[in-house]
């Protein structure tokens, strides 16, 4: 009853309501859900995210990436008074020594011997 209230909505709101627009829109609209429905069980959004968003498949809706996505890998988001801009992001360093051929590689330490389980009461022993 209450699908049907929405297809009778959705019909009078239209530009123009005739019998074409209606069947249309009482055709395409249980195939519409169908299809989001499926997209999301398959894992993906309800719809289709656009440019700058990118899908949240816990909820199954479209999010906003930081700065829409218009920042480069050398750059970051900041979000400030006068809005979101890339600003160029502080260089990542990354030092290693290399280690000789000859070095050992210390051995793992090794497990205690599991302690024996003790013993049961002989009065908590069941007769």
């Amino acid at each position: 009853m209450r699908s049907f209230a929405v297809l009778l909505a959705a019909g009078v709101l239209s530009c123009h309501a005739s019998t074409n627009s209606l069947i249309g829109a009482a055709v395409m609209t249980p195939l519409a859900l169908g299809a989001s429905a499926a997209n999301r069980a398959g894992g993906g959004c309800y719809a289709v995210c656009q440019q700058g968003e990118q899908c949240n498949e816990k909820t199954g809706l479209c999010e906003a990436l930081p700065c829409r996505g218009q920042c480069s890998a050398s750059e970051t988001c900041e979000e400030g008074f006068f809005g979101v801009r890339c600003l160029p992001a502080a260089p990542l360093s990354v030092t290693g020594k290399a280690v000789p051929a000859s070095a050992t590689v210390p051995a793992a330490p090794k497990k205690e011997k599991e302690k024996e389980k003790p013993a049961v009461p002989e009065a908590a022993t069941p007769r």
